[in-house]
């Protein structure tokens, strides 16, 4: 069953992208790269390259996010925590309930992003952190792209998360997922571009591309059914 959801939900993942694309479309005429925030975020997204590629990676860093977010998942899905493990070479939780959520979480929750927004939030709660701003999206930036290269290093066939969802599932699931966490990061940094104007470029990509599917079936079955005869 997940296999044929899979399929199902590939043209939305498309209208995803597509809906992406229309938003950086409208975004770039206001010119970003003229704002702090914009060089703030490229130079810790630069910097996290930089460690990833050229220095030893902090695997162990990553583990422990990896298991955390299971761990988070589990919490949040009514479940038990029995043990967590954590090493250079892998890890595992070892819990009393496993879905889709908690299997695949890991690779569409950027983690330590939301550890940085929650502790930038609590700080300027209490003492006002604007003018420290270029930092925050530094550090989104920086961790942001800690989740993308990590993730991308272990979506490999050997991989029981994604093995154990099936192949097809997870991928559909981490893509779209993903994409809707950036589609939403745009979205707030986009000031110029409205809630209304994002919403309406996600509903015509989706119609258009279950729209384009569905017809594509019809002139298939069409064909199908003259070679039938």
């Amino acid at each position: 069953m997940k296999f044929f959801l899979g399929l199902v939900l590939i043209p939305l993942v498309v209208a995803q992208g597509l809906a992406l694309v229309d938003l950086i479309s409208a975004w770039l005429p206001a010119a970003p790269w003229r704002a702090s925030w914009f060089w703030a975020t490229v130079g810790g997204a630069t910097l996290w390259l930089a460690v990833f590629f050229a220095l030893p990676r902090p695997v162990w860093l990553y583990v422990l996010g990896h298991e955390m977010t299971h761990a988070l998942a589990v919490w949040l899905a009514g479940g038990k925590v029995y043990s967590m493990h954590v090493a250079n070479e892998g890890g595992h939780v070892s819990t009393d309930k496993v879905n889709w959520w908690i299997s695949l979480s890991p690779y569409f929750v950027p983690l330590y992003t939301f550890v940085w927004l929650g502790l930038w939030i609590s700080v300027d709660f209490y003492y006002p952190l604007k003018g420290w701003q270029p930092l925050l999206f530094f550090g989104i930036g920086l961790t942001y792209a800690f989740h993308v290269t990590f993730t991308l290093t272990m979506l490999h066939p050997d991989q029981t998360d994604l093995s154990g969802e099936g192949y097809l599932f997870s991928g559909v699931v981490i893509a779209g997922l993903n994409l809707l966490v950036i589609f939403l990061m745009l979205l707030v940094v986009a000031d110029h571009v409205t809630w209304q104007f994002a919403l309406l470029a996600v509903l015509e990509r989706i119609v258009s591309c279950y729209t384009a599917v569905w017809e594509a079936v019809v002139k298939l079955v069409a064909i199908a059914r003259g070679l039938g005869r």
